[in-house]
């Protein structure tokens, strides 16, 4: 057991250990204040508020890609279906990214094309696909959109490969 003296004498030598120097704590400049806006503070983690602390992501890339080249005009290949132009129209069976995969024919304009398998570049939240077939679109930004179907069997001599 510690004397009762010692334990007064061991905490009078923590306080004086522990104190801050006199003079250099008067001289120390007051805390910051944060701008007062309408009684709002900046906060550090609003990046939004000054472009300096985050810069803005750039613009995401990609690569469109040709998938099908035709030698003949594609009607022949292609037949239109209307149950999903109409969905199409209405927003519901569209390419993810419109033209990202396309496909032409001699003097045509290039069709978006989307795959049945895996869902690549489709979103069908209706899931009307089917993995055999290959989705051609053509004016899928407008009201007047179509799409075409084909077998992809059908179509392979007409790939072009990455």
């Amino acid at each position: 057991m510690i004397p009762p003296a010692l334990q007064l004498l061991a905490l009078a030598a923590c306080l004086v250990i522990t104190a801050p120097p006199g003079p250099a704590w008067a001289d120390r400049p007051a805390p910051a204040q944060a701008d007062k806006v309408n009684g709002f503070g900046k906060l550090p983690w609003q990046s939004w508020i000054d472009p300096a602390i985050a810069r803005p992501r750039p613009a995401p890339q990609r690569r469109d890609r040709i998938v099908y080249s035709f030698n003949a005009p594609s009607r022949g290949l292609m037949k239109a279906d209307l149950e999903l132009s109409r969905l199409c129209r209405q927003g519901r069976f569209n390419q993810l990214i419109n033209l990202h995969y396309r496909a032409f024919g001699p003097e045509e304009r290039p069709f978006g094309v989307a795959y049945g398998r895996m869902a690549v570049n489709l979103f069908d939240p209706t899931r009307r696909r089917d993995e055999a077939l290959v989705y051609f679109f053509k004016g899928q930004e407008s009201t007047n959109c179509t799409v075409f179907t084909a077998r992809q069997a059908d179509l392979q001599r007409f790939y072009i490969g990455p």
